[in-house]
């Protein structure tokens, strides 16, 4: 998936879910299943970062979570690996897919609201959320 910037231009990076699956958070085994993802950003600069949403979804493709995915916790695993993170959805057996959201989520301008001077410009999208169709 190519990582849109604030524009809906591609910004050269890419980012994949390479699998996932359900299974207990070693952590936390207690706390039941959980959904397990591996994932790879290509061409992303680690100390600026660029950032996605990552959801997991149902059958029919609504979000069931979703959270912010930082290519600056991108690396590799001793083995080789690729990085690795866990969505806790509150039904991870309704998990049918894992899905990244290309716009790029790294800017965090301040808002109209928060700046009426300088809080103007490009903004990224809302982020997606549980509930949402995607």
């Amino acid at each position: 998936m190519q990582v849109t910037d604030l524009s809906g231009q591609p910004s050269g990076v890419s980012a994949e879910i390479v699998d996932w699956r359900l299974g207990r958070h070693p952590q936390v085994p207690a706390r039941g299943d959980r959904v397990h993802f591996h994932y790879r950003f290509h061409g992303a600069d680690t100390s600026l970062g660029t950032a996605v949403d990552v959801c997991a979804v149902d059958r029919h493709r609504v979000a069931l979570i979703c959270e912010t995915l930082y290519s600056s916790k991108d690396g590799t695993g001793p083995d080789g690996s690729p990085p690795d993170g866990w969505l806790a959805p509150e039904h991870p057996e309704q998990t049918t897919a894992v899905l990244l959201i290309p716009n790029d989520r790294s800017v965090n301008r301040r808002t109209c609201e928060q700046d009426p001077k300088d809080g103007g410009g490009a903004h990224p999208p809302k982020s997606a959320g549980v509930g949402d169709q995607l």
